[in-house]
């Protein structure tokens, strides 16, 4: 019987791989020496942010906040190949307010949590072993969009004009 050594490979690194994100944990929490309180660090999904008191103030904020109809009904045409990276803090305010009104607007454009990845970042911008520092986080929130591989641009801490309008300039015409 020949055995196929690129195959074998193949199915060596899917099974390293498989391993390697795995064990990266979802919503873990630490406690923040800076703070001196809970924190979610790493690695977040939707779940982790609507958990706790951080989930209390995104119910909150998501529920009030009301996307301008006519600029979403614009963008959800441009949404081909875009993923969304968002840097938070759970302990920063603009991160509590402006996160979930992010949500509300990927949620009204049926934006695909699949093309979403949340990192949690301590006081000192810090994800454990997330390399955050590639990503020049200098304050959180920050939403990094991107068409494939490539930064289209970024909505950092707090919008110019409104999350659904900045997004829709960085999505382009």
């Amino acid at each position: 019987m020949k055995i196929n050594v690129k195959l074998l490979w193949l199915i060596a690194f899917f099974m390293v791989a498989g391993n390697v994100l795995m064990s990266q944990e979802i919503n873990r929490k630490i406690m923040d020496p800076r703070l001196n309180e809970e924190i979610l660090y790493g690695y977040c999904n939707r779940d982790g942010l609507e958990a706790g008191e951080f989930g209390k103030v995104f119910k909150e904020y998501y529920s009030i906040y009301e996307p301008d109809k006519e600029v979403l009904g614009v963008m959800r045409s441009k949404l081909d190949s875009v993923s969304v990276l968002i840097v938070l803090g759970t302990w920063c305010s603009d991160s509590q307010e402006q996160v979930p009104k992010f949500f509300k607007v990927l949620d009204k454009i049926r934006f695909n949590e699949k093309n979403l990845t949340i990192i949690c970042v301590s006081k000192d911008k810090e994800a454990g072993e997330i390399d955050v520092k590639k990503y020049d986080i200098q304050k959180v929130p920050t939403f990094i969009i991107f068409r494939g591989s490539k930064e289209v641009g970024r909505i950092i801490e707090t919008p110019v004009t409104s999350l659904e309008k900045d997004l829709l300039m960085l999505l382009g015409d």
